[in-house]
């Protein structure tokens, strides 16, 4: 990467950390690993500056919770844990800028969901009432999909409409033996 030019110049080596846990580097200079099964590396940067009893700025707080959203999708992808959590809540406190991570942690759709997405907004139908544009879509899927809330409020954003009404339909099937 562009980084790269760097590597001859660490005289005291390089130490990668990493919270891909089956990741591989193709870094040769490397002498250390730290790879912890987390959901963002930014939490565990958090945790060590922590038990070292870093007092963070405003900044660094602010961008170590930005990572751990971003890496996290905002403490709700899988892989998320509760050190992730704990390190978010503990930037946090060191004050990191709600107005700032409200601005900048956009959770990203998933490719389903970006597909529901594109779909909504190629079968659209709006029509005006009282001045109000209001859009509605109806499509099917296979199965549910979860966080259509933030594909129905990224369709307001893109469609230019006052009201948007996203439907999507599946058949429910229940597990057997479950309830």
């Amino acid at each position: 990467g562009p980084a790269e030019v760097l590597l001859p110049h660490a005289k005291l080596g390089v130490t990668i950390v990493d919270h891909h846990v089956d990741a591989e580097s193709d870094i040769q200079e490397a002498r250390n690993y730290v790879v912890e099964n987390v959901g963002s590396v930014s939490t565990m940067i958090a945790e060590r500056l922590k038990i070292k009893g870093v007092e963070l700025t405003e900044a660094e707080a602010t961008i170590l919770a930005l990572g751990i959203h971003s890496d996290t999708g905002s403490l709700v992808y899988d892989s998320t844990t509760p050190k992730d959590a704990s390190m978010l809540a503990w930037a946090m406190g060191m004050g990191a800028s709600q107005t700032a991570i409200a601005e900048h942690a956009k959770p990203t759709l998933s490719n389903e969901q970006q597909g529901v997405l594109t779909q909504a907004l190629i079968n659209i139908n709006s029509t005006e009432v009282h001045g109000v544009t209001i859009a509605t879509v109806l499509l099917s899927a296979d199965g549910f999909i979860p966080g259509l809330a933030s594909v129905t409020k990224d369709a307001l954003d893109l469609s230019s409409s006052d009201v948007f009404l996203l439907a999507v339909c599946y058949e429910a099937t229940r597990a057997r033996g479950g309830g």
